[in-house]
């Protein structure tokens, strides 16, 4: 009994060692894998009207010597959070960290040695840009995590390991309106984010984003290519979305180009049914703007549609 007890516990003494030395493995090539990241973050220019979207480009340089598998949350997106100052330091718009669950192959990005990783958000999904014209400041907090790269076969799951937070800075202008220029922004957005038969990874990802754009601009003139994108859109996170921008505009346009679609003989089952119950809240919420003429069209719509009760809420 004495040797028995004696083997178990050598036993269990090499699985402790072992398991201790995996552990101690798995904390040096995760503190490399932050000494080896260096971060920045981009925007193509510096000067912007009111409610244009503002795409941040976050780079990530890796200057290790294996790749590092950056995660960003589930949806890809989760990990941030934003905030905009003014000249004096005033805290202008401030948005936390975005909660979204399922599964998104835009959670991670895999950034090989000597090379730099980007991660393009649009700023207005956590700040609205609607602001005086003037000077501004952007912080960017990004709360980011490793996914160690195993090739032990006998390890099945891995722990993401959160890196320190990372603050980035970056300072841009509003300017004052001008509709013509502002028009012509969206309309070359509206270019890449309605182009069919892309080619290729690079387009796929520069349509994808051109639909972000349009998706979170903060405008009036943004609710025709909206409704274009949403009809165009596979992706249900980004219809909801644009359905949001589309209720937050308080525009008849807004609220009759919901409407055609849900009316529509042609099957919207097939390609909007994963998202009719949000279309058909954000006619109601249009309606809480109280303006006469969208109260008038929307009146036997309401009538027909009850409104949903969503399993989460609309923004």
């Amino acid at each position: 009994m004495i040797t028995e007890l004696k083997r178990i516990g050598y036993l269990l003494l090499i699985s402790f060692i072992l398991g201790l030395s995996v552990d101690m493995l798995n904390t040096a090539y995760s503190q490399e894998q932050e000494e080896s990241l260096e971060w920045s973050i981009e925007t193509s220019k510096k000067t912007f009207y009111p409610g244009e979207p503002i795409l941040l480009t976050l780079n990530i340089k890796n200057m290790g010597r294996q790749e590092v598998e950056v995660g960003f949350g589930p949806d890809g997106i989760g990990v941030f959070s934003m905030e905009i100052y003014d000249s004096s330091n005033k805290v202008m718009a401030k948005g936390g960290r975005i909660e979204r669950y399922g599964f998104s192959t835009r959670g991670t990005l895999k950034v090989f040695p000597n090379i730099i990783g980007q991660r393009p958000v649009v700023l207005n999904q956590w700040c609205s840009t609607l602001l005086p014209p003037g000077q501004y400041h952007i912080i960017c907090y990004a709360e980011p995590y490793t996914i160690p790269k195993v090739t032990d076969p006998n390890i099945k799951t891995v722990k993401a390991r959160y890196l320190p937070k990372v603050t980035l800075e970056l300072d841009i202008e509003i300017m004052k309106m001008d509709e013509s220029k502002f028009k012509q922004i969206l309309a070359d957005l509206a270019k890449w984010a309605l182009k069919e038969n892309v080619k290729g990874r690079e387009e796929r990802a520069n349509r994808r984003i051109a639909r972000e754009m349009l998706a979170f601009a903060e405008s009036d003139l943004a609710v025709s290519y909206q409704l274009k994108v949403l009809r165009a859109e596979p992706s249900t996170r980004l219809k909801w979305d644009v359905i949001n921008s589309l209720a937050r505009s308080g525009t008849i346009e807004a609220a009759d180009g919901l409407i055609q679609i849900i009316n529509e003989k042609q099957d919207c089952a097939e390609c909007l049914s994963d998202v009719k119950p949000q279309i058909i809240d954000a006619v109601y919420r249009l309606r809480e703007t109280g303006k006469p003429d969208i109260i008038n069209a929307t009146g036997e719509f309401v009538a027909k549609y009850k409104r949903p009760i969503l399993a989460e809420p609309a923004d």
